[in-house]
């Protein structure tokens, strides 16, 4: 009996965790919040031109990724957040690798990751506003 009950609890631990695993996946490829599937963004990342620009709707399930007008802009605190972020952690480890360097090598450390960073920040600031403000239900 007792064997049973550990069977059923570590199974329901384990699709809990299955389910939070897809979930993730999902937010790390920018996957519709509903069926997990659709493309959320029209083109790549690496595209400079449109790298930010949403589908109206999701494609496999008609999902419609701009719940109310200016939904997306509170997403620009996670972006300014990661932002900092990115400025403090490179311009620590420059001071620490680089035995306080002269300005022009903090510019250079810090701002050219930030640049480089910009295009998944402002994506993936919008996947999760999506995901945790976003009406998509308790059941999807």
């Amino acid at each position: 009996m007792k064997d049973l009950s550990q069977e059923i609890r570590s199974s329901n631990t384990h699709e809990a965790l299955g389910k939070d695993n897809k979930k993730l996946n999902a937010m790390l490829h920018c996957k519709c919040p509903v069926c997990k599937e659709g493309d959320m963004f029209k083109t790549s990342a690496l595209n400079m031109s449109k790298f930010n620009e949403l589908n109206k709707n999701c494609k496999e399930c008609g999902f419609d990724f701009m719940p109310e007008p200016g939904f997306y802009q509170i997403s620009m605190f996670f972006t300014y957040m990661v932002g900092v972020a990115i400025f403090v952690v490179f311009g620590f480890l420059t001071y620490l690798v680089f035995n306080d360097p002269p300005l022009w090598v903090y510019y250079v450390t810090i701002f050219i990751p930030t640049i480089l960073s910009t295009p998944w920040n402002l994506r993936y600031s919008k996947v999760v506003m999506l995901y945790f403000f976003g009406d998509i239900g308790e059941g999807q």
